[in-house]
């Protein structure tokens, strides 16, 4: 014959024991442990704090029409030519001035440049290395507010005189930027006094650059040489989207912080809980128990 409760009781047990005592402190101790350790936990396990994040962001990069071509032939003479008039008329003895074609695109039509191609071509021939220093400004906007300018420079040995480069425009952090007010350390001229020939010197102007802690570089993907009656080179950039580190805030840093504490938190308390139990039920520190039945 089947049986069917109809009716149960439950038994209650309370430990009591004086303020001054061994049961008080472990109490205590054992409250405090489920708070503490966790955090204990976590720290020595590390990643509990996080102290860089990262994000995707496709910059805004604007092209400022500036440029310093420097060009050698076989015979070992150099060939030269840039933006600024006053260098151009100091270097004039070896100024080749080129035809500039420069086309911006935006294929997904976000408002931002995907694609520059810029397209040089000389009346020389013969030309066997090709250096250019491209200046660009370069922003973010998303999480961290960053606004330079930034040069890419390109050095290519020339083997036929057509000469095609492919490559992405990328950026090169030595340092986590920080998500709050707009970095603009950067944004000053590169070329610091256009009317001193020394500060258009490519050397100089890249160890300036380098001492940065966020600075741009082109990696380089293709280049192709063909064959052709005078020089011309096309320079084919890719803006894609970049990974950006940054440091983040204490309440974004505590948002993650908080979820690894919770669940350490739960493990640790059970494991307290069941040493509790143990502890109490078999009177390993003394305490007075007193029994309560509860119906239901």
């Amino acid at each position: 014959m089947t049986l069917t409760t109809i009716y149960k009781k439950q038994l209650e047990s309370k430990y009591r024991t004086p303020t001054c005592s061994v049961a008080m402190l472990f109490h205590i101790l054992s409250i405090a442990g489920i708070v503490i350790l966790p955090a204990i936990v976590g720290f020595y396990t590390r990643n509990m704090w996080v102290s860089e994040m990262s994000y995707l962001e496709k910059p805004d990069v604007q092209f400022k029409y500036n440029m310093l071509l420097f060009l050698q032939d076989k015979d070992g003479g150099s060939h030269v030519w840039s933006t600024w008039s006053y260098y151009n008329t100091l270097v004039q003895d070896i100024l080749s001035v080129p035809s500039v074609s420069i086309d911006e695109q935006d294929s997904d039509r976000d408002g931002l440049v995907d694609v520059f191609n810029i397209t040089l071509q000389f009346e020389k021939s013969d030309i066997v290395s090709f250096q250019a220093l491209l200046i660009f400004q370069y922003k973010l906007s998303q999480v961290c507010q960053l606004v330079m300018e930034t040069p890419i420079y390109i050095s290519k040995k020339v083997e036929e005189q057509s000469l095609t480069v492919f490559g992405d425009i990328a950026l090169h952090q030595r340092e986590n930027l920080q998500p709050h007010g707009q970095n603009t350390a950067y944004n000053t001229s590169l070329i610091t006094d256009t009317n001193v020939l020394q500060s258009f010197e490519i050397p100089s102007i890249l160890e300036r650059v380098s001492s940065r802690s966020v600075v741009t570089t082109l990696q380089e993907l293709y280049s192709v040489s063909e064959p052709a009656s005078t020089f011309t080179t096309s320079l084919i950039l890719n803006v894609p989207q970049h990974r950006i580190r940054y440091e983040p805030g204490f309440w974004e840093a505590m948002k993650h912080a908080w979820i690894q504490y919770i669940a350490l938190l739960v493990i640790v308390r059970y494991v307290v809980c069941k040493v509790r139990a143990f502890v109490f039920e078999n009177m390993i520190v003394t305490t007075l128990c007193s029994d309560k039945t509860k119906s239901s």
